[in-house]
């Protein structure tokens, strides 16, 4: 009879083999962990490519050009003018003055909507300006001497002029020509005759 004897191996194998092969088990997880989230570092999500390919790529300025115009008023300028037909001292505004127009016109440069340079291109009087007008009279009104008075009435002369006839006065009255001998004032425009039917020519004036 015989036996077949197996040796046992000693419960601090077992428990030595047990404990390296449930190292070796985690380490492998975590070795594996590790690499897993050091790939998820270097692999950006879909989100944060998109922003860095914003990030990289500028957007060309959208740049265009127009032309503008633009007015500026015109002063008009004030004159005056002589008018014979117009009695002296008086004046007449004719015209009155209007201001003109001026059209200036530029080309602008736009960068997004935004301007960035402007430049004269012309300029041109789209209005004339109306001058303001003021007439001056010069016209001489001829005035006559006021009439004298004629307290005897008047008479015509031999040239036709209308004369007054001789009359008394305390004073020389204004136009006598000379004192007559009764003492009345003689408005005669020539010698001859006169004063005849009143004594004759005291004085001459």
């Amino acid at each position: 009879m015989s036996f077949n004897f197996t040796k046992r191996p000693s419960k601090k194998a077992v428990i030595i083999t047990g404990a390296i092969t449930a190292f070796l088990f985690f380490a492998g997880i975590g070795s594996a962990n590790n690499n897993s989230e050091q790939n998820s570092a270097h692999t950006p999500p879909a989100a944060q490519t998109e922003q860095v390919k914003g990030t990289q790529t500028q957007k060309a300025p959208v740049i265009e050009t127009k032309t503008v115009t633009e007015t500026e008023a015109v002063p008009y300028n004030k004159t005056t003018r002589n008018d014979s037909t117009l009695e002296s001292g008086k004046t007449v505004l004719t015209t009155t003055g209007v201001d003109g127009v001026k059209t200036i016109t530029y080309q602008v440069t736009l960068t997004d909507g935004q301007e960035t340079s402007r430049a004269k291109t012309g300029e041109a009087i789209t209005t004339p300006a109306v001058d303001e007008i003021t007439k001056i009279g010069t016209k001489v009104v001829y005035t006559a001497p006021p009439a004298y008075s004629c307290p005897n009435g008047t008479y015509v002369n031999s040239v036709g002029n209308t004369v007054c006839s001789p009359y008394a006065s305390s004073s020389i009255p204004a136009g006598a020509t000379a004192k007559c001998g009764d003492g009345t004032y003689s408005f005669s425009q020539s010698r001859s005759g006169t004063c005849s039917h009143h004594g004759g020519v005291s004085i001459w004036y």
